[in-house]
């Protein structure tokens, strides 16, 4: 009764974690658009003497960081990274599967250093009040707290990505990067 109940409670959560990071991969691709329709417009703009938009190549800049960042937890979950399955591959089944869960707990683990190193550098960036020498100024902080907000999600992801090797385990069916 009461793991029906976490089992449920879990894949509500897994449901609602799927949605975001499909919603922040929906806002990377619709920047990678506008970034495709600005710059042309930009040389237009320059070409015809008409003036320019001087912020594009810094929002440009800006925008392909937060999108690297923000878009990683839907790429890992959809297996669209770069992964070599030829040991995986190669062993057992059950062995397969405890190696995939032990890679997802060092990732899991690495993205939770990596979210509290990103966390006390975005206090310390906050604290400073440091800006960027740049034309379109960005504070600091915001930049290190999309990192360190990244960094939890892919280690929540991560974790689900160990949940569902185990529940691989209990079909027969071997991981593979398609398989997650």
């Amino acid at each position: 009764m009461v793991d029906d109940f976490m089992r449920r409670r879990i894949d509500a959560f897994e449901t609602g974690f799927n949605q975001v990071t499909f919603f922040l991969a929906a806002l990377v691709a619709i920047s990678i658009g506008l970034i495709a329709l600005l710059i042309p417009l930009n040389l237009l703009l320059t070409r015809m003497q008409w003036g320019n938009i001087w912020w594009l190549y810094e929002a440009v800049e800006y925008a392909l960081y937060v999108g690297v960042f923000i878009g990683a937890p839907w790429v890992l979950h959809n297996g669209a990274h770069v992964r070599v399955d030829v040991i995986v591959a190669a062993l057992p089944r059950r062995q397969a599967i405890r190696l995939e869960q032990g890679v997802d707990m060092a990732g899991a683990l690495l993205c939770l250093l990596l979210c509290v190193y990103g966390a006390r550098a975005t206090l310390s960036e906050f604290a400073d009040g440091t800006l960027p020498d740049k034309d379109l100024r960005i504070a600091n902080w915001y930049m290190l707290a999309v990192f360190a907000g990244s960094f939890f999600l892919l280690a929540i992801e991560f974790l689900l990505r160990m949940r569902r090797a185990a529940e691989t385990a209990d079909t027969g069916t071997v991981p593979t990067s398609s398989g997650f």
